[in-house]
């Protein structure tokens, strides 16, 4: 290695370094910290991390002592991340960017985060989000994370992006991987926007435990990585069995079986990097989705002309490596989901009113239980709090007021109410629900690619991007808020129906600047596939651009010659102050 560029340095070249003797982890904390002083907090003001670890000097020199006595060397040793605010990390807040849990201790790690320190990964902080992932781009305590590609446009879609601190923070290279999650789109549309890759996977196959819940039956866990090789080495740490089912809905429902997870892994995911083709493989892609027609009383799909463009290349590429393209006419699991007018006969239908229950009741249970599990007396459960402050109206834009459908609003002033009225496994017509979404989902998507005689489905992450004034400016709200813009295209119906997807970059929209990615989905527990069709198609097109705003420090090229001067120095502090800006 002649030098090493932190910017966009992979974990394997990090790790290549840190072996070497060329940079001690302490030394590469500091590098990112310095990222982090230049574009985060200052210059484009990404405002991508806004809580920073203040052990991470001590996590980061505990690795280098490990890695100096010659012990085993883990697959993240000594390599810095970040994790969404929705994450517990055992003596951080977990506040999930709500004013009612700023000053909230988490008690223990989640599981990934517990799964990344055994590692030897390093966290540097927690990144942005909006209240309760309620959302995309709206503002939570700590504001919005905000775009390295082009300031003019949004770092996520508005109404489900959620996970925008974390795909900015990786797309800056302020860390080496972030730790997203996902309701509706919130990790796969800032993936897109920020040109990473993202996986959404089938249900119980990552824990979910100790991450705090928005919809229980939708949320999955979502890694951010710059590259397929980065998502292969992070999955072989946290795709791991989770012996505790608490906390994790869909391990601990008792009303059906899930399959067994990962039985065709491989024992390292890094043996998919040996795929170079596609020969036999036969993709469905919806028509809606590059450019035409919506089926009779489906909901019309935004997609823009250079969305389209990115979409031919894509194309050209699929078929170069061998795989045959399906344009299908319709997409049956997201508008018969979306229009129970369109399901089949026969098929699986969610309870009369379910969509209400699962914003009272199921809600109200998933936070009172975070809350107990979490045994922070000062919080001890959902009656303890002010539930008015959990998202308060202060928070929203009037831009935003006038596009919210208030069908999904929260029904906060009932909360303390619905957990005292029964227990959760006994919320009427849950049963039915649970086997209603895993019926829908194998009617719908699954009988369906077997009908067409195809492996998977692929089409454009996005439509298009929404202005990054769309919190202020009705005209740019308007936009945001149509389909295909408002949420990454499948919308909800993927996450509730439990479909895995892959998403990589499919390349940077011409006039826009800003990255779109090419999303795989496939049938349930198919994820070992999917995770290879992204690995090969990533591989023969690499799309992604690092952004324009967040360019490499001249502190940023370490010279392979260099030993690290940090080993013989005392551990540096990190000290954290909160200051108002324009206060004396």
């Amino acid at each position: 290695m002649a030098s090493l560029n932190i910017a966009e340095a992979s974990i394997d070249e990090l790790q290549v370094a840190l072996a070497a003797g060329t940079l001690t982890s302490v030394e590469l904390v500091a590098l990112y910290l310095r990222r982090i002083s230049a574009y985060d907090y200052r210059g484009p003001s990404l405002n991508s991390i806004p809580v920073l670890n203040t052990s991470v000097f001590d996590e980061a020199a505990a690795s280098d002592d490990r890695r100096a006595t010659g012990a085993h060397v883990s697959p993240l040793e000594g390599i810095p991340y970040t994790v969404k605010d929705s994450y517990k990390v055992r003596g951080m807040t977990v506040a999930c960017g709500s004013p009612a849990f700023e000053h909230l201790i988490a008690n223990e790690d989640a599981f990934t985060v517990g799964a990344i320190r055994a590692a030897g990964g390093v966290l540097i902080g927690r990144t942005n989000m909006p209240s309760m992932a309620h959302g995309g781009m709206q503002r939570g305590i700590y504001g919005r994370a905000e775009s390295p590609y082009n300031p003019e446009f949004l770092a996520a879609a508005f109404a489900s992006g959620s996970s925008n601190g974390s795909a900015v923070a990786t797309a800056a290279s302020l860390a080496a991987f972030g730790m997203g999650e996902e309701t509706v789109s919130s990790g796969r549309s800032p993936a897109s926007n920020n040109g990473l890759v993202a996986y959404t996977p089938s249900r119980g196959f990552i824990s979910i435990r100790g991450n705090w819940p928005l919809y229980i039956t939708c949320d999955v866990v979502v890694p951010h990585t710059r590259t397929m090789s980065d998502m292969l080495t992070l999955l072989d740490v946290i795709a791991a069995e989770d012996l505790v089912t608490g906390g994790d809905f869909w391990r601990n429902q008792p009303f059906i079986k899930l399959e067994r997870a990962w039985v065709d892994k491989p024992p390292s995911f890094r043996e998919l990097e040996q795929g170079t083709m596609l020969a036999g493989l036969r993709i469905a892609v919806p028509k809606m989705y590059i450019g035409g027609d919506a089926p009779p009383e489906a909901k019309p799909v935004t997609t823009c002309g250079e969305v389209q463009e990115l979409w031919e290349e894509a194309r050209n590429t699929l078929e170069a490596l061998g795989a045959e393209i399906v344009v299908v006419p319709d997409f049956p699991v997201v508008t018969a989901y979306e229009n129970p007018d369109l399901l089949p006969a026969g098929c699986p239908r969610r309870p009369d009113n379910w969509h209400a229950a699962e914003r009272g009741r199921l809600i109200a249970h998933s936070w009172n239980d975070f809350l107990r599990y979490n045994n922070d007396p000062s919080c001890p459960d959902i009656a303890s709090i002010d539930t008015l402050n959990i998202y308060p109206e202060s928070l929203r834009s009037s831009a935003e007021l006038k596009q919210m459908d208030k069908a999904n609003a929260i029904h906060y002033t009932r909360l303390a109410d619905y957990v005292r009225d029964s227990p959760l496994y006994e919320v009427e017509n849950l049963d039915a629900a649970v086997a209603a979404l895993e019926g829908m989902r194998k009617r719908l998507l699954e009988q369906w690619l077997d009908s067409l005689g195809c492996d998977c489905v692929a089409f454009p992450a996005a439509g298009d991007v929404g202005r990054a004034d769309a919190d202020v400016d009705d005209e740019s709200a308007a936009y945001a808020w149509r389909n295909g813009v408002l949420f990454s295209n499948g919308n909800k119906a993927l996450r509730h129906l439990g479909v895995p997807t892959v998403s990589v970059p499919m390349g940077i929209m011409k006039h826009k600047r800003m990255p779109v990615n090419l999303t795989f989905a496939g049938k349930a527990y198919d994820d070992v596939n999917l995770l290879r069709y992204g690995q090969v198609y990533e591989r023969a097109s690499q799309k992604r651009i690092p952004p324009p705003y967040t360019p490499a420090l001249s502190s940023d090229i370490v010279a392979a010659g260099h030993l690290g001067l940090l080993k013989r120095a005392p551990r540096p502090q990190v000290a954290i102050k909160r200051f108002v800006c324009g206060a004396s």
